[in-house]
């Protein structure tokens, strides 16, 4: 797989890779030495245990037979799938669902990664439970979204009239977790034990993608094959000059460290957009600690000639698909007028074996340039702990008055920011290096997308800033970290919703709607324990309504 570079983001990538050798990166990043990143005993021990990822793809053709078999199996007996999981469980079977679409003769997959009733209830509506699949998908076993989502759907699968409902699920998690005990005691059909040295962001290749992958339909021994064969110039061998891995992390983390430009923006053609979630959690969650952080920036609307600040590097995926001349423009456009941009060729869909691994090998190589642990996550608790005191709190019948307070602002802010002046005083927190970061945990109906869509458009073309933009709560387990993590140059607006119709939760006393709205709260109080500069909005139905004031309003 090859990177092709301007003038402009060369000079960069020769700097980043001088730092890399250095390092002797490419040698120790193999030997799996953990001094590449840090010297303390505690982050050399966890690096150790999640470097399992380098060669998985060597792994997951030697039981491949056993996914094969599997997905044949599916394709006989089931008409739909439902992958649930989260973060790296659930954004790489998006892209693989994206990219190729339905399959024929394939179940229809569909990704929840949500627990917002309103996008639960939108695929109930599409799915007979009894002729569904039902992929539960969790590393740790524990993740509160997935697990909801497994008692919602096996009663439904059970009010379908099964017989044998743990029939119509399968588990995808690590050796020893709760998940395995869960599936052995529901009799799911099948357990996939994948290893435990491989964190989730980077699993892609494994399991946790591949099975969701072959169940769609998608030829997976020619996509890990592919992997397989562009390890070959990603190796210590190989010359840097054809090593696009190493080049990618050296631009990545010469751009961060040399050039003050940390917005990394991804310009992808709408077929591929998804790959642009995926490769945003791998950056976020990877580089967004001590202080530090490469923002990524996925899905912005582009337009030529915009005048873009000097924050920004961009990375251009260029495809054979039918959108892809209006991106060209875009990208040459940047070319033309001095911006660093450096362009990787998915001409053929299945080099996104090569693309997986070449992105996670990258992201290693910023992480030593920025000297930061890329495989620590260690802001991520924190939302979940806050989730589970209002919880807590939800159990006992007790709705705390912030869960649906029509404004909360962060206690640094108190005096800043009003109702009334909404948008005028959310811009006046900006300051010279921040990006904005729009976090509604609402469904994506069309309706709703368009009407965020446009707010984040009014706020970029306003500002020039980079305009993050994260559904709740899947953005926890991918850019969240970096929003706590970083030098603290984001401001924030969480979104959060009635309901227009909830979802009971089986074996709980409180609701999907309010499992949702207490995520958005607990993230809320982390990003404020934080010191982060952060405005919590809660709206009533019709959601594109209330989004389209606010629009107008910014």
């Amino acid at each position: 797989m090859k990177m092709n570079a301007n003038p402009m983001a060369e000079g960069i990538v020769r700097e980043g890779i001088i730092k890399l050798e250095n390092l002797d990166f490419n040698q120790k990043f193999w030997a799996k030495d953990p001094t590449l990143w840090k010297q303390e005993p505690e982050h050399q021990e966890l690096i150790k245990n999640f470097l399992g990822w380098q060669k998985v793809y060597d792994w997951t053709l030697e039981r491949i037979d056993e996914v094969l078999s599997f997905a044949a199996e599916a394709k006989k007996d089931f008409k739909y799938c439902v992958v649930m999981g989260m973060g790296g469980s659930s954004l790489a079977p998006e892209v693989f669902r994206t990219t190729f679409g339905k399959q024929n003769g394939c179940p229809e997959t569909f990704v929840l990664d949500t627990t917002n009733p309103d996008w639960v209830g939108a695929v109930r509506g599409k799915i007979n439970p009894a002729e569904t699949l039902f992929i539960f998908a969790s590393k740790s076993g524990g993740t509160v979204e997935p697990s909801s989502q497994f008692a919602y759907f096996f009663e439904e699968v059970k009010k379908a009239g099964a017989k044998e409902p743990g029939r119509n699920f399968i588990a995808i998690t690590d050796e020893g977790t709760g998940l395995q005990t869960l599936a052995k005691k529901h009799k799911f059909r099948h357990v996939f034990t994948n290893p435990s040295d491989i964190g989730g962001r980077f699993s892609a290749l494994s399991f946790f993608g591949i099975v969701p992958a072959a169940v769609m339909g998608v030829d997976v021994v020619k996509i890990l094959s592919n992997a397989k064969e562009a390890a070959e110039t990603f190796a210590p061998q190989a010359p840097v000059k054809d090593n696009a891995a190493v080049r990618l992390g050296a631009y990545l983390g010469a751009c961060y460290t040399n050039h003050s430009k940390d917005k990394m923006t991804i310009l992808a053609p709408k077929e591929v957009e998804p790959f642009g979630l995926w490769a945003e959690q791998l950056v976020a969650e990877s580089t967004g600690k001590e202080g530090k952080g490469i923002v990524p920036v996925a899905g912005e609307t582009l337009h030529r000639n915009f005048d873009y600040r000097e924050d920004r590097f961009f990375v251009y995926i260029s495809t054979d698909t039918d959108d892809n001349k209006r991106v060209e423009e875009v990208a040459d456009d940047l070319a033309e007028r001095g911006f660093p941009i450096v362009t990787l060729d998915l001409s053929d869909k299945y080099q996104l074996g090569a693309m997986f691994l070449l992105w996670e090998i990258a992201t290693a190589a910023a992480g030593a340039i920025l000297a930061i642990d890329p495989f620590d996550q260690p802001n991520v608790q924190e939302a979940k702990t806050l989730t589970k005191n209002v919880l807590a709190k939800l159990e006992k019948g007790d709705i705390p008055a912030e869960v649906t307070a029509p404004l909360l602002v962060s206690k640094d802010l108190k005096d800043e920011v009003k109702l009334d002046t909404l948008a005028q005083d959310f811009y006046s927190l900006l300051e010279s290096n921040d990006y904005v970061a729009i976090l509604p945990y609402v469904w994506p109906s069309e309706d709703n997308a368009k009407a965020l869509c446009q707010l984040r458009d009014k706020i970029l073309c306003r500002t020039k800033r980079a305009v993050l933009f994260g559904y709740g709560p899947r953005y926890l387990h991918s850019s969240g970290q970096l929003h706590k993590g970083d030098g603290n140059n984001g401001v924030f607006l969480i979104i959060s919703a009635d309901p227009a119709a909830d979802v009971k939760i089986p074996g709980q006393n409180y609701t999907f709607g309010q499992l949702c709205n207490a995520q958005a709260l607990g993230d809320f109080q982390a990003l404020e324990n934080k010191g982060r500069r952060v405005v919590k909005l809660h709206v009533h139905q019709p959601v594109a309504q209330a989004v389209k004031k606010l629009s107008d309003a910014f």
